[in-house]
């Protein structure tokens, strides 16, 4: 028997009877079913079914564990009708760093009103400090529950307490062993608490090397510390190395489908706020536009490239027809280029101190692909544009030189946003297409021009 595709049965139950707006069934799938699952249900309904179907959840911590797994837009959707009190309370089911997540998507108004609220109750300290630290550092995605221990504890007396506070822990991988003034002094894997007898002192199990973050380092590089050193969990610590909270491996994870999100939009010239944004047509066309103007001008450079060389002692129509090809083939290894590149960065695999040698492997590559591909349409535009021999010529040199140009322009723009410390996905969409499309047509017509110069 075939299985059944994650949350598909709930996906669709949740989704018919919404439609029938069936509250009474709807109560009863609730009831049996995970709060991932009904979030990831209600990332495929409408803004008005989000909201009534999180309306009918009855219980508080299961609304809160709802909240705490939708997307960003659809938390601004579920809270645009409710007011700071109705949002209190629901952050009071939440664990801090997921209440801080909701925080940070509300709007300007309604979150100082909230904040303002929390202040006066010390339930919500936690999340108070925690909204201190920006929303994409490792602060502001830390989470203050931690099993930690004083560094005269021992194996037995570890597991006792965690025995006893194993419910107000979130997620415990690792064991951190602090001083007094709660500096970090070393960490134990919960196999070595559980594997030494209970008298052996943590001390002396402990790892003292500890690799561990500060709260104002940026999401990203969290991330790759996790990746690298394959980490369920990274400690935050402050200047004086003073334990402060953990990042956790499903946070992680949340931030590198955010950062491929991103990546991704900006490698299409689309802006990141524009996928979350409920506005009208106007206000979408106006987000996603500005990126276009450097498209529209370098089409108009193009043609105006175009029609200087048009006329003259040149095989204009033959060669036009060749256009697309240059530019088609030069860009499309810009981007190919550009896609290595930023994922490289992303990931620490492309490190800026040793990005000359990884520009230089792609430009070797994209020699040896304009090699093949040169000689391969040049030899059919030697077919095509016979009698002229310098039609075919021409579009074998510039295939070449277009296709190495979109290799340089596509690995070395990357390099130089991130050494700029701009954000390198916004090389692909407009800068490396639009740049290699008028380099490659005016490297086209200009190689024309010499060879009929030269015949």
């Amino acid at each position: 028997m075939a299985s059944v595709p994650l949350n598909s049965r709930t996906d669709a139950i949740l989704k018919r009877l919404v439609r029938r707006q069936a509250d009474a069934p709807i109560r009863k799938v609730l009831a049996k079913s995970r709060p991932e699952d009904v979030a990831a249900a209600m990332e495929h309904l409408s803004p008005p079914q989000q909201r009534r179907l999180y309306g009918l959840i009855e219980e508080g911590e299961f609304a809160g564990e709802v909240m705490a797994e939708l997307s960003d837009d659809a938390v601004r959707q579920i809270t645009r009708e409710m007011d700071q009190d109705s949002i209190v309370d629901l952050l009071e089911h939440m664990e801090p760093d997921d209440a801080t997540d909701v925080v940070h998507v509300l709007p300007d108004e309604l979150r100082m009103r909230v904040i303002a609220e929390m202040e006066g109750d010390q339930e919500h300290a936690d999340a108070l400090e925690l909204l201190s630290w920006p929303s994409d550092s490792a602060g502001g995605i830390m989470s203050p529950l931690m099993f930690k221990m004083h560094g005269t504890a021992t194996c037995g007396n570890a597991i006792a307490t965690l025995q006893d506070r194993h419910e107000e822990l979130e997620s415990v991988f690792y064991l951190y062993i602090t001083d007094d003034v709660d500096t970090l002094l070393g960490v134990v894997s919960m196999r070595q608490l559980l594997t030494h007898p209970a008298n052996t002192p943590l001390v002396s199990v402990m790892t003292r090397e500890v690799i561990a973050v500060g709260p104002r380092d940026d999401q990203e590089e969290v991330a790759r510390y996790v990746a690298r050193y394959d980490l369920l969990a990274v400690p935050v610590v402050d200047e004086g190395r003073k334990l402060l909270g953990i990042v956790t491996v499903d946070d992680v994870i949340d931030v590198i489908r955010e950062e491929a999100a991103e990546d991704m939009l900006l490698m299409a010239g689309v802006h990141q706020d524009v996928q979350e944004m409920a506005g009208s047509p106007l206000q979408l066309a106006r987000h996603r536009g500005g990126w276009l103007l450097a498209t529209a001008a370098g089409g108009i450079m193009a043609e105006i490239i175009t029609s200087a060389y048009a006329g003259g002692e040149l095989n204009y129509e033959v060669l036009a027809g060749f256009i697309p090809v240059v530019m088609g083939m030069g860009g499309n290894v810009g981007i190919q280029s550009t896609t290595i590149a930023v994922r490289g960065l992303a990931t620490g695999h492309v490190q800026l101190g040793g990005a000359l040698a990884f520009v230089l492997r792609e430009v070797q590559v994209g020699v040896l692909l304009g090699v093949v591909y040169g000689f391969l349409l040049g030899l059919y535009g030697f077919i095509t544009g016979w009698p002229d021999p310098y039609v075919g010529i021409t579009v074998g040199v510039s295939v070449v030189i277009a296709i190495s140009l979109g290799s340089l322009l596509g690995s070395g723009l990357p390099v130089l946003l991130a050494r700029m410390g701009q954000d390198p996905a916004v090389a692909t969409g407009p800068f490396v297409t639009t740049g290699v499309d008028i380099l490659g047509i005016l490297v086209y017509f200009q190689v024309a021009t010499l060879l009929v110069g030269a015949s």
